[in-house]
């Protein structure tokens, strides 16, 4: 009679804030490997010493090229599911070369840990040959644990037993660290069954050693520390999501403390802030959040923040070189409109600044070509010329006006 029990990750709660393409490239990678494992067999089979990691006898570059070839559909699919799941967010966080860099090296680790398990333990089948991106996924699954192990995973699964009458299949949500403890459990368990004899299809070793390796990169780098940081940022969405907006805002504050240079925890504390009424900090975290991502030459982040800042509060500005920068941003990007409000509201927020005639001046200029807009332009170089009459923009509002008059 045929049993299985069969799960697998399919989302979590903490997500990557920016588009990666380092996990995507390893997946293509491992896929296109794959497919010509397949359509190719020779050519494969050809350079096996090369490709498979052998315990017996090892070659330099199988101890990172086994991590691209698979042993089936069912393998490749159960691997490239468990990346699309948790590599984005150990991307993101990482950033794109440490994350491949740790890859890689949490699966050379893995194949020597399976290596030196087999030889002692196992020699027999030290001519098994081993393949897969299972010791490398483990590593991560052991930086995922300590970075974030705080977050919640949603795990797939199908449970057939015909005797018990039992054919049931479903989603649940559970704790993503006790789940990867319970895999390096079952890992753990089926690797003392082959020490005793068991079958040798599934290399145990390569995935403890993955996983403990990852896990103890982690805690060398201190991931835990910026772990404990996005707590407080996860503690305050989720505040957030009930409506409790003062609970929200402390996590916030801590986060913001702690991690001064994050675009997120100034979003999410002035977001708060608008909640509960506290504009002018609100609008203070909100020039933050744009000056971070300026100064990491975001720009369609700046206005993005800028669009949503100005929601809760119609007069807001960010500081006048900034605004300044997201004016000319605008006028790039072929928004006259938008780009002429943002520099009315450099000239009405800060009146002293030395820009405020040239953003008066390019207000107007940028004015739509309308009823509307004529009358709208003509207010605000008559505005020019009488608040900054010795200016070099008010003579050119002067000849303007003339001409605006003689039409």
């Amino acid at each position: 009679m045929f049993y299985f029990f069969y799960y697998f990750p399919l989302g979590l709660d903490v997500r990557p804030r920016r588009e990666v393409g380092a996990t995507w490239f390893l997946l293509g990678a491992c896929v296109g490997a794959f497919l010509i494992q397949r359509l190719l067999p020779n050519l494969f089979w050809a350079n096996y010493s090369s490709l498979v990691f052998v315990p017996a006898a090892p070659s330099l570059s199988s101890f990172v090229l086994n991590a691209y070839f698979h042993g089936g559909w069912l393998h490749i699919a159960s691997n490239m599911i468990t990346l699309a799941v948790f590599g984005p967010v150990l991307e993101d966080r990482l950033g794109a070369r440490r994350f491949l860099l740790l890859y890689h090296v949490a699966n050379v680790i893995a194949n020597a840990v399976q290596g030196a398990i087999v030889l002692t333990a196992m020699p027999a089948h030290a001519g098994y040959g081993v393949l897969g991106a299972s010791g490398a996924l483990a590593g991560l699954l052991g930086l995922f644990a300590v970075r974030f192990y705080f977050a919640r995973l949603r795990v797939g699964y199908w449970a057939f037993l015909p005797l018990q009458g039992i054919n049931r299949w479903g989603t649940v949500h559970v704790p993503a660290a006790f789940a990867i403890t319970v895999w390096f459990g079952t890992q753990l368990g089926i690797a003392l069954l082959q020490r005793e004899g068991a079958g040798a299809g599934v290399a145990c070793g390569s995935h403890l050693g993955g996983l403990v390796s990852g896990a103890l990169i982690a805690i060398v780098l201190q991931l835990h520390v910026q772990g404990a940081c996005e707590l407080r940022l996860h503690r305050g969405r989720n505040y957030l999501d009930h409506a409790h907006w003062y609970a929200a805002q402390g996590e916030f504050i801590e986060y913001v403390r702690r991690q001064p240079k994050d675009e997120q925890g100034h979003l999410e504390l002035a977001r708060t802030y608008r909640l509960t009424g506290r504009h002018p900090q609100a609008d203070h975290h909100y020039r933050e959040a744009a000056r971070i991502v300026a100064a990491a030459k975001r720009f369609d982040r700046v206005e993005e923040i800028y669009v949503e800042a100005e929601k809760g509060n119609s007069r807001f500005a960010l500081d006048p070189p900034m605004q300044v920068q997201l004016a000319q941003i605008l006028e790039r990007s072929f928004k006259p409109e938008r780009a002429s409000r943002a520099w009315a509201r450099l000239a009405e927020s800060a009146p002293h600044a030395e820009q405020a005639p040239l953003a008066l001046y390019r207000a107007a200029r940028l004015a739509p070509q309308d009823a509307g807009g004529e009358l709208r332009a003509q207010h605000l170089l008559e505005r020019l010329v009488e608040t900054y009459p010795d200016a070099t923009e008010a003579e050119i509002a002067r000849d303007d006006l003339r001409q605006l008059a003689a039409a």
